[in-house]
């Protein structure tokens, strides 16, 4: 009993450090701004029906369909736009920070069990 609750109390610890985490702190605010950004939810829209009409024209024709790779170009130019504006750009920088910093968590906490049949 007494190890368990030394247990749950490190990862209570280890859960309160994370979350109060410059980084992941931060990135908690841009996921906010993200999700209350106009600007990003019409990025967002224009690659989604680019995308869905790529799938479309690409299941009806094929690749090598001109349509297809033109909606193609139209995809990758939205799904660029999306990426390069501001708020997502800086979104995305914190975001591979903070998983990597879970990544080292998740390898200092597992690495002895990783590969062994328990």
């Amino acid at each position: 009993f007494v190890m368990n609750e030394k247990i749950f109390d490190l990862a209570s610890k280890l859960s309160n450090s994370l979350e109060n985490n410059p980084k992941v702190k931060e990135l908690n605010i841009l996921e906010k701004e993200l999700n209350n950004s106009y600007e990003v939810y019409l990025l967002s829209q224009k690659k989604d029906q680019c995308l869905e009409v790529y799938t479309r024209l690409k299941e009806a024709y094929g690749e090598d369909n001109k349509e297809v790779i033109e909606a193609l170009k139209k995809l990758k130019a939205s799904k660029e736009e999306l990426s390069n504006h501001p708020l997502v750009k800086k979104y995305l920088s914190i975001y591979n920070e903070v998983r990597d910093l879970y990544m080292e968590v998740d390898h200092i906490l597992y690495s002895d069990f990783k590969g062994s049949k328990c």
